[in-house]
Order: C-alpha cells, then structure tokens, then sequence
C-alpha cells in the first residue's frame, strides 16, 4: 500500500471507532456486555424479585408510594404562549398604530313616509314607525330623537337630535 492509501484507511478506521464510541456513550451502553448476557433476576417479575430477596408486601407497597411520591414531586415544563407557536409570523417592523375610532353615526332611518297635507304655506307630514303613528311639520321633534328640519315634494329632511346628523327621507314622489 501506498503512503497515502495507508493514511486514508488509518482515517477512516479512527473515525468509524470514534463515531461507535460515541454510538456507545449516547446509548448510555454499559460498554461491553452482551445484551443477552443480561442477569436472571433483572429480567424476573417484580413478585419474584421480592419472593427471591424476602420482602414482604408491605416492603413492596412503601417502595411504590415512595416512586409514587417522588413521580408527584415532578413539575411539568411551562412554556410561553408563543413558545408553542414555531411558525408564527415574525417580523421587525413595529405593529401599525390602531385605527381612530370612526365617529358614531346615526342609526338608520326606520319611519315610513305615508303622505303630506299642504294648508297655506304649513305642511304636515304623515310618518310611520313600527306600530305609531306621527303628524309632524317643520321643526317639531319626534320623540327627543329627531327633528324636522325641511319638507320637500322629494324629500323630508330629519335631524337625528343626539348627534346633530342629518338624514334624509325621500318621499318617492316624482323622480
């Protein structure tokens, strides 16, 4: 053989030993011994093994509450919320501020336009809402909640009062 053959085998021999000792040391391997090798009384029942020593069953009984207690003694791990999330999204870029609070806004206008009556230059609107009834002109409110501002052949302009919002109600009247 060559200088170098012999270099290479020599190599590769140490490595194959380290890699089987290290094998030997992750298994946790009590270095030589044959598995099958074992000893008789490792491998008997937990009854014989205490027939065979001359416990008794109250010796057995302690020696269970005792890995009872100690399996009790043991605290579970605790991890973060986002410990148990690997793939979450994570980035550098600081979070958008939050969003302004849209302003409030009326609540929908509900009533049903039912008809007017034109007296002079006075107009009352007939209006509906659920089970009532309303005959309102120009500036009268209906119930603390709305205020008639103006009436047209088109339309009946209302106020909702608490935010001071106009809406408007279209009469269906010739478009």
């Amino acid at each position: 053989m060559k200088t170098t053959e012999r270099g290479r085998v020599l190599w590769l021999g140490g490595a194959l030993l380290a890699t089987l000792l290290a094998t030997q040391w992750v298994s946790g391997g009590d270095g030589g011994a044959d598995p099958g090798s074992a000893a008789p009384e490792q491998k008997a029942p937990r009854e014989l093994k205490g027939e065979m020593k001359g416990e008794t069953k109250e010796m057995r009984a302690t020696e269970d509450d005792t890995a009872q207690l100690e399996l009790e003694r043991l605290e579970r791990r605790k991890f973060s919320a986002q410990a148990g999330d690997l793939f979450s999204r994570q980035s550098w870029i600081p979070p958008p501020p939050p969003a302004k609070p849209q302003p409030p806004s009326p609540p929908p206008l509900t009533f049903k336009y039912l008809g007017k009556v034109t007296e002079g230059d006075e107009t009352q609107v007939f209006l509906a809402l659920a089970e009532r009834n309303y005959v309102v002109k120009v500036g009268e409110n209906i119930d603390s909640q709305y205020r008639v501002d103006e009436v047209t052949d088109h339309t009946v302009t209302l106020t909702y009062i608490p935010l001071n919002a106009k809406q408007v109600l279209s009469t269906g009247g010739g478009v």
